[in-house]
């Protein structure tokens, strides 16, 4: 095999006969599944259902070959279906001609956008979206996408959920419009989907469900009664078109084309890292979302709209027993062929049934045990959940995953700009006199010395909440000669950072004290000498331990204090002691 095509795909060293038959296996599973998601995930973004197949059918190769996971199956998925239905809606209307050019348009943008992250290595560029986000996003997502579908159960004229005040004073009166028969199609779908789910997890439920409302449909004679049916298929295969971008398309859609590119990224990589704790592969960020671009920018030139990874079909594939990418391929090419024969089969399929699965997906995306989670442990974590879930449904789902990240990212800043100042001193009924929290531990310390350690970042947003905390210190423990500065804690030190520590160096000085500082790494200590402090401190006051630091500071200590200590702090105490009480004698 040469090397550049190993360096790819790896994978193909695995592949045998026993590996092609667990593929072919896997993809027929997973084929299975992508139907009716398909259907329901095209609904959600506003499209046809055949774009749901065409997205489920190129994508997934595309990225699967280009990313780093083997496993992961990319497609459709629900966050990001509502996410575009979401920032393309208030420009076109939902299924028209110019709605699915400008999906197709949005989903490239999005893949450039990807790629370009991929190939400049921001992979970690995810990480500044945190989990309690996505939390309150998905949920705040899947009430919406549930309230989305009531229309549809209904077959009742209702506004869009996004204006919730109009939806729920439409929804108090729209009593006599309802269509029992859709109603009841809905209600019975949902309820088959439950029942084959509670029968066995491994049946591709969702499907059976599907064929149960389209069959109740039927012998209820739906299409007589007013219900609604999804039609027939245009074109089973992906037709290929070229995208056209004109300066006005490019203002319109590049605000939503970033927060797709970032949502679908931070869904793959989740997804991608989830998978993995199962299959043990090392996944690359940075491939994973150069695989995602390509498979948005190519995807889309076959009719494929945004897509992304998907947890419940990637982990029906792990389940099924995939060993390489190829389960993947197969499960794309098997699903053209099942729907090359049954194409006609979907002008029978009543949207109420669809609808009923919808909710269903919906009300499972919802993160109950997460944010009863939070709840329990953590006020930070909840709301920025709640904060985000609320955005998501009473504004929109842009809005509500931005003010999520700068919520996030508002108290992280304020955790950093409170650094941790602890009083240390050592445990003296330790043999090794190992330096702990004087406040946790009742510990004796040094009338003489304070050992004072600094953990997090010394930078202008800290430097105020220091100052306060170094007052503190000196109100409650006045008249120390020597401060000693632990800085192996501090994680960033910047310019005005380093202006506070010349400044108290100068402040303690004036009041008596000598302030020493105790610096563990080069980094620190390159960046103390660069901004002056050293020059501040003085070579001499600057240590690389706490024990030679003791052993400098003894030399200037107060024999005379020594005598007359009740306390032994450090090991050298008790000879002091005998010095200072022998002066004494002889004085």
């Amino acid at each position: 095999m040469p090397s550049s095509l190993h360096r790819w795909f790896p994978w193909l060293a695995l592949v045998n006969s026993s590996t092609l038959k667990a593929d072919f296996i896997a993809g027929i599973t997973c084929a299975s599944m992508s139907i009716p998601q398909g259907i329901a995930f095209a609904a959600i973004a506003g499209l046809p259902a055949e774009y749901g197949f065409y997205s489920a059918m190129v994508a997934p190769i595309i990225a699967v070959l280009f990313g780093s996971s083997w496993h992961m199956v990319c497609g459709p998925a629900t966050a990001i279906s509502a996410l575009l239905f979401s920032s393309l809606s208030g420009l076109y209307t939902p299924g028209s001609a110019e709605f699915i050019q400008a999906a197709l348009a949005i989903t490239f943008l999005a893949g450039v956008i990807q790629l370009a992250l991929g190939l400049a290595k921001l992979g970690n560029l995810t990480n500044f979206v945190s989990h309690a986000v996505m939390v309150g996003f998905i949920t705040g997502a899947a009430f919406l996408i549930m309230l989305s579908q009531v229309q549809h159960a209904l077959t009742a004229n209702l506004p869009r959920p996004e204006n919730l005040l109009s939806f729920i004073n439409a929804l108090f009166h729209v009593g006599s419009y309802v269509n029992l028969y859709s109603l009841s199609i809905c209600a019975v779908t949902i309820a088959a989907a439950i029942i084959i789910r509670q029968i066995s997890s491994k049946l591709p439920h969702y499907l059976l469900a599907l064929i149960v409302g389209s069959v109740f449909g039927y012998v209820m004679q739906a299409g007589s009664n007013g219900v609604p049916l999804v039609g027939e298929l245009h074109e089973a295969i992906p037709p290929f078109a070229l995208i056209e971008l004109s300066g006005d398309t490019l203002r319109e859609l590049a605000p939503g084309a970033v927060v797709l590119a970032l949502i679908g990224l931070l869904e793959a990589a989740s997804i991608s890292k989830a998978i993995a704790l199962k299959t043990q592969q090392e996944i690359d960020t940075n491939r994973e979302f150069v695989g995602q671009g390509m498979s948005n920018m190519v995807g889309s030139l076959f009719s494929n709209y945004m897509s992304s990874g998907s947890f419940t079909r990637s982990g029906i594939n792990v389940e099924a027993g995939a060993r390489t990418p190829l389960a993947i391929i197969f499960s794309s090419i098997i699903l053209l062929l099942i729907l090359s024969l049954i194409a006609p089969l979907f002008s029978h399929l009543p949207i109420p049934a669809m609808a009923g699965i919808i909710i269903l997906v919906g009300w499972r995306l919802i993160e109950f045990k997460e944010l009863i989670h939070y709840a329990k442990t953590s006020r930070a974590e909840l709301s920025i959940a709640l904060v985000t879930l609320f955005s998501t449904i009473g504004i929109s789902l842009e809005f509500g995953i931005l003010v999520g990240v700068g919520l996030s990212l508002a108290l992280f800043l304020n955790q950093t700009a409170k650094p941790n100042v602890r009083l240390l001193a050592p445990m003296t009924t330790d043999e090794g006199r190992y330096f702990h929290n004087i406040v946790h531990f009742n510990l004796d310390t040094c009338p003489q010395i304070h050992f004072i350690r600094l953990d997090g970042p010394l930078y202008f947003g800290s430097v105020d909440y220091m100052n306060k905390q170094f007052q503190l210190l000196e109100s409650d423990y006045p008249h120390k000669e020597h401060w000693i500065i632990l800085c192996r804690g501090l994680s960033a030190i910047d310019m005005q950072g380093a202006h506070f520590l010349k400044q108290l160096v100068d402040q303690r000085k004036a009041a008596g004290t000598q302030v020493h500082l105790v610096v563990r790494y080069l980094w620190q200590l390159e960046r103390l000498e660069r901004f002056g402090v050293l020059d501040k401190v003085g070579a001499r006051h600057t240590y690389p331990g706490k024990g030679i630091a003791i052993k400098q500071i003894e030399r200037d200590m107060d024999l005379s204090q020594c005598a007359q200590c009740e306390h032994s702090v450090f090991s050298e105490c008790s000879e002091r002691k005998q010095r200072g009480q022998r002066l004494l004698r002889s004085s």
